[in-house]
């Protein structure tokens, strides 16, 4: 059966560069070449159940993403990428234990979306914590940065 989307396990995809990083602290907004701003407008310290196979309960953060489309063109969010590193190197591991709901679809011009994504991290590990957000490969990265 072939892939939904075409192509194959025999093609090669060719790799694209990652975009500029725009830095930001916790709570600020990214506004990202293009005209697409970034914010994390919440940040909440829970613990969470395991909800799927493989997942781990334990202390966690919940991120809400705020996407703006400045731009002229909609925007897909269905991509997007969320990462977290904790205050000691190590990565928080995504969950998709409430309140996780990411983005999904495009962002019209003009609109704004959210979106919750949800990491296990030790609570030990939330100072100087990074948070990446690419919302589609290539284009620029929001990078975040603070103490939860």
């Amino acid at each position: 059966m072939p892939a939904p989307n075409g192509g194959s396990i025999e093609e090669t995809v060719e790799p694209v560069d990652p975009g500029p990083t725009q830095e930001a602290e916790l709570g600020e907004t990214a506004e990202l070449e293009g005209g697409v701003n970034v914010t994390i407008s919440e940040v909440e310290q829970l613990d969470v159940t395991a909800e799927t196979p493989g997942e781990i309960a334990g202390p966690a953060v919940a991120l809400t993403l705020t996407v703006e489309n400045s731009s002229d063109e909609p925007i897909d969010l269905s991509t997007a990428m969320v990462s977290v590193t904790g205050s000691k190197d190590s990565f928080g591991q995504a969950t998709t234990s409430e309140p996780y709901s990411p983005f999904a679809g495009a962002v019209e011009p003009g609109e704004t979306t959210s979106g919750i994504y949800v990491f296990r991290l030790p609570a030990d590990e939330r100072d100087s914590l990074q948070v990446t957000v690419e919302y589609i490969a290539g284009a620029p990265i929001a990078l975040f940065t603070g103490d939860v």
